[in-house]
C-alpha cells in the first residue's frame, strides 16, 4: 500500500528530472521555426515557489477553447482510468465514488476559475537589448462593455507591467475614455514606468479592426463606425492611420486585395490573448502569414485582455533608439511611424510555447503535451518546487491517514 502511495510524488520526481535533461524554451518566434534570441522569461520568486498552481494555471490560459475541452476529457478520462483501479484494489463503493467524483468536479471548477481571477505572479518577458521596446497593440478596460467590471486603468497598467511590457495601447470599444485616462497617468519619460496610449476598437463593415489614435474630439460617438471605415481607405486622417485586423474574424475579405501595400490597412494579429483567438491563431496561422507577406502588413500580438487571468500569451519587439528618455507620446508617434513605413519588418512577435490543437490527433494529445511542455520549459527553482510541494503532500497524506 504504502509503494502505491508513494508512486505520485516519485512520478513528479523523475518527470522534473527527466525534463531537465531534455529541456526547451518557453518563448519561440510567432512567425518561424526560428529559436528566439535576447529574450527570456523572468518569474519572480513567488511565482517559482507556487510553480505547481503558476504553471498549471499558465498553460491552462495558453490554450484555445477546442484544447480546454481536450484537456476538460483528458483529465475526465485519467480520472476514471485511476478509480476503476483504485475500485479493484479496494473495493470501494458506489456512494464514495460519487463523493469523490463530486470533489474533483468542484477541486476542477475552482481551479478554472483561479485561472480566470486569482491574483498571482505573473511570468514576464525580458529583453537583453535596453533598446528593444515591448509593447502591446489590443486590450481593455472596464469602459468596454464585456470586459471585467472591476479591472480599471490602473489594474491595467498594472497587469502590463508584470508581463513585461514597457507600453501598451488602451483599445476600449467605441470608447476614448479609459485610454485618455490612461495617457493623463503616465510618467514624464516612456523609460520610467509602464506607458498607456491610446486606441480604439470598433466594428466596420462587420469586420473589427484596432486603431492606434488618440482621442478625437471632432468625431462624433454615433460616426465612430463611419470614421473607422473612412479611415480604412485612407480618407480620415490628415495622416495614414494605423488599422490592424483582430482575430478572432473572419479574413475572407482580406483575399479580394491586391498584393502590395494598401492604404489604412496597416498590419494584422497573428496571436491574440482570447481562447477563440488562440484558436484561429492555431487553425489559420498559415494563412496569416501569407496575407501578410502579400499585402505588406506587420504582424501583431495583441493580449485582447479584459481583465481575466494573469497570463501574457505573446509580446510585440520593435527595437528603438533612446526610447526610454522620450515621452510617451512621442514613442507613441514614432512606433506607428515605424509600422506605416516599414511594415513587415517594423515588429517581432515572441511568444508563449503552448501544445499544437491544430487537428483531433493535436486534440487528443493535449493533456500528455502540456505535461510534458510543464516538465521541460520550467526553471530550475521551478523544478526544485515541484519536487518539494509533491514529497510535503504525500507526507501530509500520510500523516492524515495514519491519525485517522
Amino acid at each position: 500500500m504504502t509503494g502505491r502511495r508513494v508512486a505520485w510524488p516519485v512520478g513528479i520526481t523523475a518527470l522534473a528530472l527527466l525534463g531537465a535533461l531534455v529541456p526547451i524554451s518557453a518563448l519561440r518566434d510567432a512567425t518561424s521555426p526560428a529559436a528566439v534570441a535576447g529574450a527570456h522569461l523572468a518569474r519572480p520568486a513567488l511565482y517559482s515557489a507556487l510553480a505547481p498552481l503558476s504553471d498549471v494555471l499558465d498553460a491552462m490560459s495558453l490554450l484555445s477553447v477546442p484544447q480546454l475541452i481536450a484537456f476538460a476529457v483528458g483529465l475526465i478520462v485519467t480520472y476514471a482510468a485511476w478509480r476503476i483501479v483504485r475500485r479493484r484494489q479496494r473495493g470501494t463503493s458506489r456512494s464514495c465514488e460519487f463523493g469523490v467524483g463530486i470533489r474533483s468536479l468542484l477541486l476542477f471548477i475552482l481551479l478554472v476559475l483561479c485561472a480566470a481571477v486569482l491574483p498571482r505572479p505573473m511570468a514576464a518577458l525580458v529583453m537583453d537589448d535596453p533598446e528593444a521596446v515591448v509593447f502591446d497593440i489590443h486590450s481593455h478596460t472596464n469602459y468596454s462593455h464585456d470586459a471585467r467590471s472591476t479591472f480599471t486603468v490602473a489594474d491595467n497598467r498594472a497587469w502590463h507591467r508584470d508581463a513585461g511590457f514597457a507600453l501598451a495601447y488602451i483599445t476600449d470599444h467605441r470608447c476614448f475614455d479609459g485610454a485618455a485616462e490612461g495617457m493623463r497617468g503616465n510618467p514624464t519619460r516612456a523609460g520610467d514606468g509602464t506607458v498607456l496610449l491610446s486606441g480604439i476598437e470598433l466594428p466596420a463593415d462587420q469586420q473589427h479592426f484596432v486603431v492606434l489614435e488618440a482621442p478625437d474630439v471632432a468625431v462624433p460617438p454615433q460616426l465612430l463606425e463611419a470614421w473607422c471605415v473612412r479611415a480604412g481607405r485612407g480618407t480620415a486622417a490628415t495622416r495614414e492611420p494605423v488599422i490592424i485586423q483582430t482575430i478572432p474574424e473572419k479574413l475572407d475579405w482580406m483575399h479580394a486585395l491586391q498584393p502590395g501595400r494598401h492604404a489604412g490597412l496597416s498590419g494584422i494579429e497573428i496571436s491574440d490573448g482570447a481562447p477563440r483567438g488562440i484558436a484561429q491563431s492555431q487553425r489559420d496561422h498559415a494563412l496569416m502569414l501569407d496575407l501578410a507577406a502579400s499585402l505588406d502588413l506587420s504582424v501583431f500580438a495583441g493580449s485582447n485582455n479584459h481583465g481575466w487571468g494573469r497570463t501574457a500569451v505573446a509580446w510585440n519587439v520593435m527595437a528603438v533608439r533612446g526610447w526610454r528618455a522620450l515621452s510617451p507620446d512621442s514613442l507613441g508617434a514614432l512606433i506607428e511611424m515605424r509600422i506605416r513605413a516599414e511594415r513587415r519588418r517594423a515588429v517581432a512577435v515572441i511568444e508563449r510555447r503552448s501544445p499544437d490543437g491544430n487537428g483531433p490527433a493535436a486534440l487528443a494529445l493535449t493533456l500528455p503535451e502540456m505535461v510534458l511542455e510543464i516538465a521541460r520549459t520550467i526553471s530550475p527553482a521551478e523544478r526544485v518546487a515541484w519536487v518539494t510541494w509533491a514529497w510535503l503532500a504525500w507526507g501530509a497524506v500520510v500523516m492524515w491517514r495514519r491519525r485517522k
